[in-house]
Parts: C-alpha cells; structure tokens; sequence
C-alpha cells in the first residue's frame, strides 16, 4: 500500500497527537490521584499521634485517621490489645517524628487500596523538610515493613528492616524477642 507522502505525514502527526492526547490524560489522572488527599497547597494538618503508625490529620475541613502505609509497630496498651515490646517507644518516636499542628504531605500508593478495612486512609507521610516517616520508623527499628498487597516501597523497606534488625536497633534489640519470630 503506497500512501502519498502528505497523506502519510498526516496519518503519522495524527497518531502522534493522539498518543500526546493519551500520554496527557494519563499524566493528568496520576496526578489528580497522587495529590488527591493534599489540601490547599499540598499540605495537612497533624491533630494528634494516635500510635507508631495511626495520626489523625485535618485534610480540608475534615479530620481522617490515617495508617501509615507499609509498616506496623508494636501496639501501645488500649482496650481492645495488650501492649507489645517496644509499643511505647514506636509510639513516642512517632510523636517526636510528627506533631500536633505540624504540616505533612500525604500520598496515597499507586498499587494499592485506598483506605483499609477499618476505613482508614493508608497514606505515606512527608514533613515538609521531605523526611519520609514512614521509611524513617523502619530505619531506626521501630517499625515493621508490613507487607499486607505489593506497595510501592516494598523493597526499600524491606531492605530498611533488614538493616535495622543486623543492628539490633529499636524493636530488634535483645530486649524483644521478635528476631525469632521473622
């Protein structure tokens, strides 16, 4: 089939535009779902540490229970658990990490689900200095990667967990014996 070279050029520019035209609205809709949860100028609002891995954050005018995604820490004494080694000090390093009143970026995970069977949101969080709490928590030992789906930062935490459990740091120090159950 032999297409005169205007007719092909236009064919070829047409199937360029529509590719733009897809790869732009795909763009659009990662980025709408990427920055769905930020309020205002991306950024929320702690109202309080509830554990090592629960805030309650205002996002616009409404506050959210948020998990934090892709770690667990050791549960703090309420009436539903019993407190578990190194629950408290998750706990407090999650306080110390983010404050009441402090601005944090929250971002959903591309693979996963949007809130849990609790109807909490499952977020990552960023301080506005671009500290990534969450990966923090793991790195200092006192978090768990807690692999529930895939999630995007799977393999880092991972890695972060096993670094932090060769240093015997936090929750992996001779104090708790959670080296023998992983």
């Amino acid at each position: 089939m032999n297409l005169p070279k205007s007719k092909f050029a236009s064919i070829v520019q047409f199937l360029i535009i529509l590719f733009l035209g897809i790869l732009i609205g795909y763009l659009f809709a990662m980025h709408s779902r990427l920055f769905s949860g930020f309020s205002g100028a991306g950024l929320s609002e702690v109202m309080h540490v509830i554990d090592g891995d629960t805030a309650e954050i205002k996002i616009g005018d409404k506050v959210e229970s948020v998990r934090f995604l892709g770690i667990n820490t050791p549960e703090v004494a309420n009436p539903y658990k019993k407190e578990e080694c190194y629950g408290p000090e998750a706990s407090r390093r999650t306080k110390e990490l983010i404050k009441a009143g402090e601005s944090v970026y929250l971002i959903p995970d591309t693979f996963g689900p949007d809130r849990d069977k609790y109807g909490r949101l499952l977020r990552y969080i960023f301080l506005s200095s671009g500290l990534f709490v969450n990966a923090e928590l793991i790195r200092e030992g006192y978090a768990f990667n807690y692999i529930y789906d895939p999630f995007e930062f799977m393999q880092q935490f991972d890695y972060y967990e096993k670094e932090a459990r060769t240093k015997k740091l936090g929750l992996w120090s001779s104090a708790c014996d959670y080296n023998q159950n992983k």
